[in-house]
């Protein structure tokens, strides 16, 4: 089962950037979950909301700027004054520094408000580019786009994500082209687990907080759970 780690070392370093990346590559993870938004030029970056209001100095929508207006925002220091400094991370940094690692890097697709074709291309382009399609997941909410990611780069693999069970999941994973399911831990998720993975759909589980959980997970059969403390869970289930 991999250990994924969450935005990076999310509990320790100020998520989706290039600090919580490195932090988390120190742990024995097999992958890195991130977030990609879209500039106003047109750039994949690496953030989780649509605003840069929660985890920057600056106030306003990632869409609104461009990446070197972006690149002006300080992305650390609310977390942590030692972590001043810190930028939003253009996606093709992250591919490049992966690139000379063995991480999986886990992709997530945030749904933009238009040019939902456009959007997905300029990710796939990047991957392409880097030479890393190989070594990426892409999931999403927004579910449309994983035919858009099969439709220009089959070999990429996919993943829905839910937050709650989907009736049918491996048929409907099959139908909007997603290879696997990425859903949130509960204990009724927990219920379909081995279920979908003994129908071939692999199973990748997030909000996991606890040992305990992580270990519910393994015993179940799960792929891979994602997880806000890399170092702790790594270090429990990987002695």
């Amino acid at each position: 089962m991999h250990v994924i780690a969450h935005r990076g070392n999310k509990k320790y370093t100020p998520e989706n950037t290039m600090a919580a990346f490195y932090s988390a590559e120190k742990y024995n993870v097999d992958g890195i979950e991130f977030d990609l938004q879209w500039t106003k030029d047109d750039v994949p970056v690496v953030h989780h909301d649509p605003t840069i209001d929660r985890t920057t100095d600056g106030s306003g929508k990632v869409r609104a700027f461009t990446l070197q207006e972006l690149k002006q925002f300080d992305a650390g220091r609310k977390f942590d004054e030692s972590f001043r400094g810190e930028k939003i991370p253009r996606f093709s940094e992250v591919l490049t520094w992966a690139k000379e690692t063995a991480l999986t890097l886990h992709v997530e697709l945030k749904e933009q408000f238009s040019q939902h074709e456009d959007f997905v291309q300029s990710c796939i382009n990047e991957i392409k580019h880097i030479g890393m399609t190989d070594r990426v997941v892409i999931s999403t909410f927004y579910h449309p786009y994983l035919a858009l990611v099969k439709k220009q780069a089959p070999e990429i693999e996919t993943a829905l994500l839910t937050k709650t069970p989907v009736f049918r999941g491996t048929a409907y994973a099959e139908k909007i082209q997603a290879d696997g399911i990425h859903i949130r831990h509960s204990f009724q998720a927990a219920r379909y687990y081995r279920r979908w993975n003994k129908q071939g759909t692999p199973v990748r589980v997030y909000n996991i907080q606890t040992v305990k959980a992580a270990k519910v997970c393994r015993k179940l059969n799960v792929s891979g759970i994602i997880t806000n403390d890399p170092r702790l869970i790594a270090q429990e289930l990987k002695k």
